[in-house]
C-alpha cells in the first residue's frame, strides 16, 4: 500500500482500556504535548481486553491490522496494559516492520533525555504522608512483580520514607504481587488470620491492590483506617467511590505523556524540544488514611465527571438509540439515524463511521462467508458533525488524509465496529474541551452500533430470501441485478420519492461499447464474465439506497435518491471504473474493455419526466459511441493512408493534400496523425523517403541522383543533407559501409 502525503507528523498510539481514568490522563499528556509539536494524534484501541481467543475478542483486536506504517512517524505504545501476550507480540511485531522510530511506554528507559518515570519519588511521597500526618511507624508495602521496574521503584521510594525517618524496614515488610486485586486480598486474608502481623498501615503500589486490601479487611472485622491505614498509588474514579475513598498520588500520568511524546519527537528528529509544563505530582488525600477528601483536587474533577456521564447514560437509556438505528435497510438510511443520535457522546466534535465494502459478507474477496481478519481496501465513509452528514467511497490509504484537520492537529481515535468476529469496519472520532480519550458511554453508544449493523445484515439477509420468486421476474439471471422489467418498476419509485422528498435523483447510464467484438474475437464465455464483472462494479459502488440493472445486453443503469451534497454521479463512475481497471484486465488475460458512461444527479420536478432524464443520459452514451466510432473510422484511414506512405515515398507528400484526403482540416490532421502514430505526417514522410534509400543504397545499381529521385527528392544536395541528418551519415559513408559489411 502506498503512503499518502500528510499535512503534518502523525504519532501512532497503541492503548487500550481508553475507557478508564489513567489512560485518560495519560493521554492528556500525549495529546498536549503532540499539538505542542505539531503532531497529530492517531490511537488504535479497543474497548475489551481479556486475554482469551473468543470471537468477539478476534473481532475487538482486528483494529490493530487497520495500522499501516505510512500513516505515522513514530509509535507510542504501552505493552503492558494488554493483557493477551499475542497481543503483545503483534504490537511488537508491527512496531519492528513498520521501520519507525517507537516507543514503549511502560519499558523502563535509562539513557532517555525526558524521564519517563517518576516512581521512586512519588512513592516516596506517599508513604511519608503516613509518617508524617498519620504518625504511622509499622508500615508495609504491597507492591507488584518483582521483574517490573515499576515495582522495584516504588519499593525503593517505600525504603527512602522509612530510612529517611528512621524506621527500620525488613523484607518480612515487602510483599510482592502481580498489581491485581487477587494480591491484596491475599495479604487481606494472611493479616485476618494472623499469618502476618498486623500493621499500622499498608502503602500499596496501585489502586487495584489498595482497593482489594480494604474490601477483604473489611470483611474481615478490621476497620479502615481505625486500625489500618491503606494508601493506593495512581487515581481512579473507583478510588472516590470507595468506602472508605482512598488516598493516592495524582498528575503523574500527565507528565508520562508529555514526557513520552519528547522522547518520541527526539527518536524522530534528533532535536531536544521544550516540554509543555508538567503538573507537580501531589498526594491525593481521602478517608482510608483517615484525611478527609479535598473539595477541589482531582476528585473533585471526578465527581463532576461522573455526574456528567450519569447524565448521558440516562440520557441513553431514554433514547431508545438501539431500535431507533436498527430500523434502516441500508447504509445511508442507518448513518441519517446514527447522526440524530451524535447527541448521546459526549463532546463529540468530529465523527466517522466507516464501513468496508463487504460488511454485509455480500461481497467475498477470500472466498470465506465473511471477513474476519483485515480490512477492505475500499469502504464506505460518513462523515458527520452537528449539522451536517455526507459519505464518500473512498481508499483505505486515503484514511489519514481524510482525518486530518488542515489548520490544526487533531486527536483521532479508531475502534472497531464487529459482532463476534465479523468485521463491520471501524469509527474514528475526535472530541473537544477536556476529552481525551474514550469512556464508558461510548463503550455502549459503540455496541449498540454493532449490533444494529448486524441487525440490519440479518433482516436484509431474509428479506433477500424471501424475495426470490419475485426476483427470478425482475432479476437478470447471469449477474443477479435487476433486469429491464424490474428497471421499468423500481425507478419510477425511485423518481416519485426524489420528487416527494425534494432530493437529489441520480442516473447513471453504463454501456460497454466493444462488448460484440470482445464475443466474436474471445467467445461468449469471455464476453458473460465481462458482463457480471461491470455488473458488481456497480453493485459495489452503492451504499444500499440504489439499484443496479442490466438492459439490452450490454447496457447498465444505476439508479438512487438522496440528499447528495457531493458529484454522487462523478463518484460512481470513478468507483465503476477503478473497479473495472482492477478486476477486467488481470481477470480476462488482457482483454481491453472499452466503457461508456454518462450520469445525472440533481433535483428533479414533475416538470421533467422519468422519460427525458433516460433519454438524456442514453443520448449522452450514443454521442459517445459516435464519437468512438468516428476516431476508429479515423484511425482506420490514417493506417490506411501511413501504408501508402511506406508503399511510395517518391510522391509528392504534404500536409495540405493529406488532409484533403482524410476530409480534415490541416491542424485537426496534423494532431490527429501524430494522437495515433506519434509522430507528425511530415516525419513519416522522411522517415519512409530514407528507409527507401537506404535500401537502393545497399542494392548499389544507381547513382545518388537517381535514389533522391526515386525517394521524392527534387535535389541531390538536398537528398544528402537530409540523410546526414536523420543517419548520421553521408550516402556514400552509408553504402561503403554497407559493402564493407
Amino acid at each position: 500500500m502506498q503512503a499518502f502525503p500528510k499535512k503534518r507528523g502523525i504519532l501512532a498510539v497503541f492503548l487500550t482500556d481508553l475507557q478508564s481514568e489513567y489512560n485518560h490522563t495519560l493521554l492528556e499528556g500525549i495529546t498536549k504535548q503532540a499539538n505542542a509539536l505539531r503532531y497529530d494524534i492517531v490511537t488504535f484501541s479497543f474497548f475489551s481486553n481479556a486475554n482469551c481467543d473468543t470471537p468477539f475478542q478476534t473481532g475487538e483486536e482486528n483494529i490493530l491490522s487497520l495500522f499501516h506504517k505510512g500513516y505515522a512517524d513514530g509509535i507510542l505504545t504501552q505493552k503492558g496494559m494488554f493483557q493477551k501476550p499475542e497481543v503483545r507480540q503483534r504490537i511488537d511485531q508491527i512496531c519492528l516492520e513498520s521501520g519507525l522510530p517507537f516507543l514503549d511506554i511502560g519499558e523502563e528507559n535509562c539513557d532517555a533525555v525526558y524521564p519517563l518515570w517518576n516512581d521512586r519519588k512519588i512513592f516516596c511521597d506517599l508513604v511519608n504522608h503516613l509518617i508524617e500526618v498519620h504518625h504511622k511507624r509499622k508500615i508495609y508495602c504491597l507492591t507488584g512483580p518483582p521483574e517490573l521496574h515499576q515495582s522495584r521503584n516504588r519499593v525503593l521510594g517505600f525504603r527512602d520514607a522509612m530510612q529517611q525517618h528512621g524506621l527500620p524496614v525488613s523484607e518480612q515488610m515487602i510483599f510482592y504481587g502481580d498489581f491485581w486485586v487477587h494480591s491484596g486480598e491475599r495479604l487481606g486474608n494472611a493479616i485476618a488470620d494472623g499469618g502476618v502481623a498486623m500493621p499500622e498501615a499498608v502503602a500499596c503500589a496501585n489502586a487495584a491492590m489498595a482497593e482489594a486490601l480494604i474490601r477483604t479487611l473489611q470483611k474481615r472485622g478490621i476497620a479502615v483506617p481505625e486500625d489500618i491505614a491503606v494508601v493506593g498509588y495512581d487515581p481512579f474514579m473507583t478510588n472516590m467511590l470507595n468506602v472508605p475513598s482512598i488516598t493516592c498520588m495524582t498528575s503523574m500520568n500527565y507528565n508520562l505523556g508529555v514526557n513520552s511524546v519528547c522522547q518520541l519527537h527526539y527518536e524522530i528528529t534528533g532535536e531536544i524540544c521544550t516540554p509543555i509544563p508538567c503538573r507537580p505530582e501531589v498526594l491525593e488525600p481521602a478517608e482510608s488514611c483517615g484525611c478527609t477528601m479535598s473539595g477541589n483536587g482531582v476528585f473533585a474533577g471526578y465527581k463532576r465527571d461522573l455526574a456528567e456521564q450519569l447524565k448521558f447514560a440516562y440520557l441513553l437509556q431514554y433514547s431508545g438509540m438501539i431500535q431507533k438505528i436498527s430500523a434502516p435497510d441500508n447504509l445511508m438510511e442507518f448513518a441519517k439515524e446514527l447522526h440524530h443520535v451524535l447527541y448521546l457522546i459526549r463532546r463529540i466534535k468530529v465523527f466517522y463511521l466507516c464501513i468496508g465494502e463487504d460488511w454485509d459478507g455480500i461481497i467475498s474477496t477470500n472466498g470465506s462467508t465473511y471477513r474476519t481478519a483485515g480490512y477492505p481496501d475500499t469502504f464506505f465513509l460518513f462523515r458527520q458533525v452537528y449539522g451536517s452528514s455526507d459519505y464518500e467511497i473512498v481508499h483505505l490509504r486515503e484514511l489519514v488524509e481524510i482525518l486530518q484537520n488542515p489548520e490544526t492537529p487533531s486527536a483521532y481515535h479508531l475502534v472497531p465496529l464487529h459482532y463476534e468476529d465479523r468485521c463491520f469496519g471501524f469509527l474514528a472520532v475526535e472530541f473537544e474541551g477536556e476529552q481525551y480519550s474514550l469512556d464508558k458511554q461510548f463503550l455502549t453508544w459503540t455496541e449498540y452500533v454493532s449490533s444494529a449493523l448486524e441487525t440490519m445484515r440479518i433482516r436484509n439477509y431474509l428479506k433477500q430470501f424471501s424475495g426470490r420468486i419475485h426476483l427470478t421476474a425482475i432479476r437478470d439471471p447471469l449477474t443477479g441485478i435487476y433486469n429491464r422489467r424490474g428497471f421499468e418498476e423500481l425507478s419510477s419509485e425511485i423518481y416519485e420519492q426524489s420528487i416527494l422528498h425534494g432530493e437529489k435523483f441520480l442516473l447513471v447510464a453504463v454501456d460497454i461499447y466493444n462488448l460484440h467484438e470482445i464475443n466474436r474475437k474471445q467467445g461468449s464465455n469471455v464476453g458473460d464474465k465481462i458482463l457480471m464483472t461491470v455488473a458488481d462494479a456497480l453493485s459495489s459502488s452503492c451504499l444500499g439506497n440504489e439499484i443496479c440493472c442490466r438492459c439490452n445486453g450490454d447496457h447498465f443503469y444505476l439508479i438512487g435518491s438522496y440528499s447528495y451534497r457531493f458529484d454522487a454521479g462523478r463518484t460512481h463512475i470513478d468507483a465503476i471504473q477503478q473497479y473495472c481497471n482492477q478486476h477486467l484486465e488481470e481477470r480476462e488475460s488482457g482483454v481491453h474493455v472499452k466503457l461508456l458512461m454518462s450520469c445525472f444527479c440533481e433535483k428533479v420536478s414533475q416538470t421533467v419526466s422519468l422519460a427525458e432524464l433516460i433519454a438524456y443520459v442514453d443520448h449522452v452514451i450514443a454521442q459517445k459511441q459516435l464519437e468512438e466510432e468516428k476516431q476508429l473510422a479515423y484511425w482506420k484511414n490514417m493506417n490506411t493512408l501511413r501504408q501508402k506512405i511506406y508503399s511510395r515515398p517518391q510522391e509528392n507528400w504534404n500536409i495540405a493534400d493529406m488532409a484533403q484526403m482524410m476530409l480534415l482540416s490541416r491542424a485537426y490532421f496534423q494532431r490527429l496523425y501524430k494522437q495515433n502514430f506519434g509522430v507528425s505526417a511530415m516525419s513519416d514522410v522522411i522517415a519512409a523517403r530514407i528507409a527507401m534509400a537506404k535500401k537502393l543504397l545497399a542494392d548499389g545499381q544507381n547513382t545518388l541522383a537517381e535514389i533522391a529521385e526515386q525517394c521524392g527528392y527534387h535535389s541531390e544536395i538536398y537528398f544528402m543533407q537530409q540523410f546526414k541528418k536523420e543517419t548520421g551519415m553521408t550516402p556514400t559513408q552509408y553504402r561503403t559501409k554497407g559493402n564493407a559489411e
